[in-house]
Formats: structure tokens, sequence, C-alpha cells
């Protein structure tokens, strides 16, 4: 094998691996975005928001950085790196690969998606090139918790109270934007309802949990269920999800130590699901139905 093909090798799929991240990242803030905005009368941490995702080169893992700034632009400098679909920022004119500025015109320090320090009479001020320029956005309320792409292959998402990471694994095995706002509602109620306080970490599949996280992973399948909907995603055979994950990890069919089994999930989705139809179809608010006590304080 000669030194230059197994250098153009090399280069050819750390490109293909950026690109794949890219793509999965904003596929990701777009199927998020709804599900945290539509539900933030509901989360007891809210932020002003303008839907858009930055990043830099410490974004990536080091091995992965100096390809990162080859293919997707990506330097010591946080940068617009995706904008979600019909938000503010959408509709202002944000670009990818604006710096965003503090008031004393230096490249902001974000405090993860957070803008609230750069948000002054609803004005950002961005670098664009060599030019300044002031943007006018009228920010909205979302959800304080932070959507992450982990670059992991493993089937899973989680929550650790303060953000949301879905796995590379999940986006590939997610079928459509449905079953990603599934899993996004699923970790935003585990969120909202205080869980992680109660525990530590809960994940999808069984990692981590004990005995005592069943009911609340039953919890998050019950309200993420209002959260997806509530956002103006359909539930209409969401379910299956359960069905499908089946084939990949056997186990959880009849494994229920830290974790529903599927059937169970799949059947209390479903049921979940028409318990959400009858109150679309009476005109009645789409409001899970809390036990007395459990309602997160947003709400």
């Amino acid at each position: 094998i000669s030194g230059p093909d197994l250098a153009a090798e090399t280069q050819f799929q750390e490109t293909e691996a950026l690109r794949q991240i890219e793509m999965n990242a904003g596929i990701l803030l777009n199927a998020g975005w709804p599900v945290m905005t539509a539900n933030a009368g509901l989360c007891p941490k809210i932020r002003a928001a303008i839907g858009v995702k930055t990043h830099s080169l410490k974004s990536y893992p080091k091995r992965l950085r100096s390809a990162a700034g080859r293919v997707l632009g990506a330097d010591g400098t946080s940068r617009v790196f995706h904008i979600a679909d019909g938000s503010p920022a959408s509709f202002a004119g944000f670009q990818r690969g604006d710096i965003i500025l503090n008031d004393a015109g230096a490249p902001a320090k974000l405090d993860s998606d957070g803008w609230d320090t750069v948000l002054a009479d609803n004005i950002v001020n961005v670098r664009r090139g060599s030019e300044n320029i002031a943007i006018k956005v009228e920010p909205t309320a979302a959800c304080d918790y932070n959507l992450r792409l982990s670059n992991s292959t493993a089937v899973n998402a989680y929550a650790d109270g303060r953000n949301i990471t879905m796995t590379s694994g999940m986006m590939e095995f997610a079928n459509s934007d449905d079953e990603l706002a599934l899993i996004i509602g699923h970790e935003l109620a585990h969120n909202t309802m205080g869980h992680i306080r109660k525990t530590v970490g809960n994940f999808i599949l069984s990692l981590g949990g004990t005995r005592y996280t069943r009911p609340f992973e039953s919890e998050a399948d019950y309200v993420g269920l209002y959260y997806m909907v509530r956002a103006g995603y359909s539930a209409e055979g969401v379910e299956e999800f359960w069905q499908r994950l089946s084939t990949m990890s056997p186990k959880g069919i009849s494994r229920a130590k830290t974790h529903p089994t599927f059937p169970d999930r799949f059947l209390r989705v479903r049921a979940a699901r028409a318990e959400i139809l009858a109150k679309q179809k009476a005109g009645e608010p789409l409001m899970p139905n809390f036990i007395s006590g459990s309602a997160p304080s947003g709400s």
C-alpha cells in the first residue's frame, strides 16, 4: 500500500464521516426545534431561543478536528452551523458561518445554545466575512435543554437534566422525523419530570439503570408522546418503533430489570396515542393526565 493512496483514502473517509455528522446535526435540530418550543409552557426551565446551532473545532473529537476545519469550515471561533427551519433565525436572515458578536464586538462565548447574553433589544450582531451586521430577530421561548449529537454507533439516547443527547446510531435507526420526535419527547420528559434528580441517568436502552427507573421510563413514554404531538408530529403507528427495536435488542422483549419490556412499551404508547386522539376529537387541550403533584412546575 502506497503512502499517497493511504493518505487519499484516509482523507476521503474523514470527509464522508464529517458530512454524515453535519447531516445528522441538521436533522436533529430540525426534528427537535418544534418539540422544544411547542412545550415551553410545560418546561420548568425556559430560555430565549432563535433556532441556531453553532460549532467550532472543540465541537469535534480531537482526531477529527483537522478534517472538520477542512470539510466543515470549523475553526477556533464559534460559528453558525445549522439554522432550524421555520425558526426566528431562518426568517431573520442568519447564514451559516456567521460569527455571533458580544457587546464589545468580539466573538461571543455562547453558553451552549443559550443566546440571552447576545440578545439585546432583539438585535444580534454578527460578523459575516469582513462585515459586521446587526440582525433584528424576535426570539421565542424554548425548553432550556441542549440538544446534542453523540458520534456513538450505539442505538441510544439519554437525558441528564441539562441536555438531551442522541447518538448517531439512533439517528440511523429512526425511520422518520416522527420517530426522532418520539425519542426527543421521551428524553425531554425525563428532564421536565425531574427523573434525573431521582436516579443516575435515563437511557432508551438498559444502560446504567436500576429497577427503580422502570416507572420513570413508562412516565417518560407517556408524557413524551404528548410532547411530540403538541409539536405537530403524527403519532400514527409510532409505537412500532418498539417492535423494530426488539429485533435489534431481543433481551428487551422479556427482560424488565431496569426498563419496561418492549411489548409493554409498545402497548402503553399505543394506549396513550388513543387517549390523545380522543382528546383531539373532543377538542380538549393536549395535556397529559398528570398525577396530582407530579406536573412540571412550568405547567
